[in-house]
């Protein structure tokens, strides 16, 4: 007989993803604008050159940065502070993903919050 709680749970995905965070998002010194290439271990599947000047093309850009990174240089060398956090409440990501984002850099949860009061506001 199958006990569905006695089942292990495997980890997830984004553990660890914390300790490889910079202290400071100020820390995130990527590109702030042009046509940008990721390399390889970043974007190994699709597109890896992205026009940052384009919405949806930067939209694409951090979700691939931010789900496919494994390093601290990956966060700092591809990453801006500025646009990470203009753009933040725009992205669409794994919950547990954005909740260790949040946790590290609460001045990216509290910009969540002031989009949600907008659009409550406007709605």
């Amino acid at each position: 007989m199958d006990d569905a709680g006695s089942t292990p749970k495997l980890p997830s995905r984004w553990a660890g993803v914390g300790a490889k965070l910079p202290v400071s998002l100020d820390l995130l010194a990527g590109p702030s604008g042009g046509v940008v290439e990721l390399p390889v271990d970043l974007a190994w599947s699709g597109d890896r050159c992205f026009d940052l000047a384009d919405p949806s093309q930067r939209y694409l850009y951090h979700m691939t940065v931010l789900t496919a990174a494994v390093t601290r240089e990956h966060y700092t060398r591809w990453l801006n502070a500025v646009l990470l956090r203009t753009d933040w409440d725009q992205l669409r990501l794994p919950r547990p993903l954005r909740a260790v984002w949040q946790e590290h850099f609460p001045e990216l949860a509290v910009a969540v919050e002031h989009a949600l009061r907008r659009s409550r506001a406007a709605g």
